[in-house]
């Protein structure tokens, strides 16, 4: 098997992290990608533990799967650093008033952990990290704004410290306050970190197919954070935003998985999804002192032989990601769907019906044009979706 790190040329594969967000249940995804790292140390027969860093090309996070993200890539940690220093992000719970959590104290553990490090990496070679949060100007289009520690052929990488990314990416509406961050000169104030985007794999393979246009993606590890099924709302707090602002994160999450699972569906050994389904059910993001019960339900889903299967095979393709002669770059493959949160331009969609449906003898070409952020892709995203049976 191969023993290389991050690939570098162009008959390798691109290896992709992608990491939800869901509070304390984060801690499933260290345990998860633990156990993969371990098999893949055992399978070099190495003594020392491997960083998830060395292997993958591309790490991307939303939430406080975003602050784990950003450590194991950006940091380059290795899990067992990122596991010591796990109980350092347990907010300071204050129910009631206008945040679940007290952001500024929260800020402060942030900045011990990633002192003043700006998030550009000049190491062109390193992993690559990405987190997604939402600029309050732009909350409707759908459309997340990503803090990349990596240049791209269209936007440099974020002019911001890492503490601040992380904090754009946790901003979730009634759990911390929106914050305001520097960039260019320029306040840009961030909210709503998860909503749209709680499961980023789609956006991590858009990445992936800008920054590596002539290269196949050969393995995407999704790791969630749990299904929680039922969420607890203390009396003491009114239940109505809270309760929907999760319960529409886990929807997204779910949405995402089953889109990305049929886009790969004739492209064996690429996708992968792990994500503890039993016994999370009643643990909410905000759940801190419960993580004793994430590493059991954790635990027990590590042992069941599905698990252990799909874990084996992931570890093979993260050792060995050259890509057969006779494969297709996987990207090619996919289309990004709409987000769960586009409303949708009914009258430009029915003019594009239009258009396609009219016999004119010659290929079809729309153009769709308007300001950054203003929902085109969105609206070709939503196209495509509505006619991929349409037109075949």
């Amino acid at each position: 098997m191969s023993t290389a790190g991050p690939a570098t040329t162009p008959n390798l594969g691109v290896r992709v992290l992608s990491l939800d967000g869901g509070g304390v249940r984060v801690l499933s995804q260290l345990l998860i990608l633990e156990s993969m790292m371990y098999r893949a140390q055992q399978s070099l027969g190495r003594d020392t533990t491997l960083s998830p860093c060395e292997y993958f090309e591309l790490i991307g996070g939303s939430g406080m799967g975003g602050v784990i993200a950003l450590m194991l890539g950006r940091l380059r940690m290795s899990i067992a650093d990122v596991l010591s220093v796990y109980e350092k992000l347990r907010p300071q719970s204050k129910w009631g008033g206008g945040e679940v959590f007290k952001a500024s104290k929260f800020e402060k553990v942030l900045q011990e952990i990633f002192r003043a490090e700006m998030m550009k990496n000049d190491r062109a070679d390193d992993c690559k990290t990405f987190v997604c949060a939402r600029n309050e100007m732009n909350l409707n289009a759908g459309i997340p704004e990503l803090f990349r520690s990596y240049n791209t052929p269209e936007e440099p990488a974020s002019g911001c410290m890492i503490w601040e990314a992380a904090r754009a990416t946790t901003a979730t509406p009634d759990l911390f306050k929106p914050v305001e961050i520097n960039l260019g000169g320029r306040k840009q104030r961030y909210s709503g970190g998860s909503l749209g985007h709680n499961n980023p794999t789609s956006l991590i393979l858009a990445e992936a197919k800008e920054i590596y246009p002539t290269r196949a993606v050969v393995l995407v590890a999704s790791i969630g954070s749990g299904h929680p099924e039922t969420i607890q709302i203390p009396e003491s707090r009114s239940p109505g935003d809270l309760a929907q602002a999760i319960s529409q994160i886990v929807r997204d999450c779910e949405k995402t998985h089953e889109d990305n699972a049929r886009r790969f569906q004739g492209i064996p050994n690429t996708y992968f999804r792990f994500n503890v389904q039993q016994g999370m059910q009643r643990l909410a993001p905000q759940d801190w002192e419960k993580s004793s019960e994430v590493s059991a339900h954790t635990g027990a889903y590590l042992r069941t032989q599905d698990v252990k299967a799909k874990l084996t095979q992931a570890v093979k393709v993260l050792l060995n990601p050259v890509i057969p002669a006779s494969d297709t770059p996987a990207y090619l493959k996919v289309c990004p769907a709409p987000s769960i949160r586009f409303t949708g331009r009914q009258d430009i969609l029915r003019k594009m019906v239009e258009y396609f449906d009219a016999d004119f003898g010659r290929r079809h070409i729309f153009l769709l044009h308007g300001l950054g952020g203003s929902g085109k892709s969105q609206v070709a995203f939503k196209f495509i979706e509505q006619s991929e049976s349409r037109y075949g």
